[in-house]
This record gives structure tokens, C-alpha cells and sequence, in this order.
């Protein structure tokens, strides 16, 4: 019952905020993966984020589907054999794919495009420190 409530809330939402809680579930299983008090939540947590990706296919753009496929296989692969150690493996991974989760749905900006936009802006002889100085000021 509980799930069934979580769909119909999940569904209502637009697909980048359906990919911003697929990357807070992610981010809260590499909180709690560390930690064997919390092996109940993880597992569930892993669950969780590879049923909202099966949730969310239908609404994500289309060239976005191959990544959401791997990371539901990798999320289904996780969750049948946890526990597992080393632990720290799969908190770095999972943190990994909260972030890129954000970059696709475009919640965030990675750190290749972070650094092509200021390559871009001293081509263009615009200095990034000055435009957000002035940003502030005005």
C-alpha cells in the first residue's frame, strides 16, 4: 500500500524532479550504507531507486534511457547481493550516481561543463570572477 501511494505521488511529478528524487534516495543510501544499523534502509533504499527509475522511463528525454538502464541493472545487481563489504564501494558509487543523476535532469552542473564555461567566458575575454561580482553588485 505504502508503494502505491509513493507511485501516484512519484507519476505527478515532471521527469527532472523524478530524477531529483532518484538522486536524493541515492545520495541517502550513501549515508547509509556505511553503517550496518542501517542495512534494512539501504537495501530498501536501493529498491526504491531502481523501482522510480522503472517509473520514470516513459517521461525522461530518450537519449537519457541507456544511462538510466545501466544504473537500474547496477541499483538491482547492489540490491541482491547487500550486505556486502567493502561497504565504502558502494557509497562511492551511489554518490557518484546522485550527482550524474542531477547533471542529466540538468539540477546541477558537472564539473567538465564548470570548466568549459570558463574556458568559454576568458575566450570571449569576460573574467567569471568579474561577472558574478557584478551580478551581486547590481
Amino acid at each position: 500500500m505504502e508503494r502505491q501511494s509513493f507511485y501516484e505521488s512519484f507519476k505527478t511529478l515532471g521527469w527532472q524532479q523524478q530524477l531529483g528524487n532518484i538522486a536524493s534516495t541515492l545520495s541517502n543510501i550513501s549515508r547509509y550504507a556505511i553503517s550496518p544499523t542501517y542495512d534494512e534502509l539501504t537495501k530498501l533504499s536501493l529498491r526504491e531507486a531502481a523501482l522510480a527509475i522503472d517509473w520514470c522511463a516513459p517521461n525522461v528525454p530518450q537519449e537519457l534511457l541507456i544511462d538510466l538502464a545501466a544504473m537500474h541493472r547496477e541499483l538491482l545487481a547492489w540490491w541482491q547481493v547487500f550486505p556486502v563489504e567493502p561497504r565504502s564501494l558502494l557509497v562511492l558509487h551511489t554518490r557518484h550516481q546522485s550527482d550524474r543523476i542531477l547533471i542529466m535532469a540538468g539540477l546541477m552542473i558537472g564539473v567538465d561543463e564548470k570548466h568549459a564555461q570558463q574556458a568559454n567566458h576568458q575566450l570571449n575575454g569576460v573574467n567569471n570572477v568579474t561577472t558574478q561580482e557584478s551580478i551581486v553588485c547590481a
